[in-house]
């Protein structure tokens, strides 16, 4: 669950990603203004609506790797608000589990 994958979707006139770890969808990021302008303008937009209340990032970036970047940055700022660490599984895979406070049982 903790690696981001950012699949373009072939269908749309400019270039879109949806983004997504393992089955959860996260957000996407959109080519909002494309050339023949010489800086292209991307959107990048984060809604996951898991638990009580919904956990919602978004802006602008100037290129696609600026936009992957802040999707990214807000993944792992979600990963925190959720109570979610990073944990090495069998075979070297990394997923996101619980973090559990530890209690003293004495």
């Amino acid at each position: 669950m903790a690696k981001l994958a950012f699949n373009l979707m072939l269908e749309e006139p400019r270039e879109t990603y949806i983004v997504t770890s393992a089955a959860l969808i996260v957000g996407r990021i959109d080519c909002i203004q494309a050339e023949p302008v010489t800086d292209q303008q991307w959107a990048w937009g984060m809604h996951l609506d898991i638990g009580v209340a919904p956990f919602r990032r978004g802006g602008n970036a100037g290129s696609a790797d600026e936009a992957a970047s802040k999707m990214r940055e807000a993944w792992e700022d979600w990963k925190v608000w959720a109570g979610l660490q990073d944990v090495e599984g069998a075979g070297g895979t990394t997923t996101a589990a619980v973090q559990m406070p530890v209690k003293s049982l004495t």
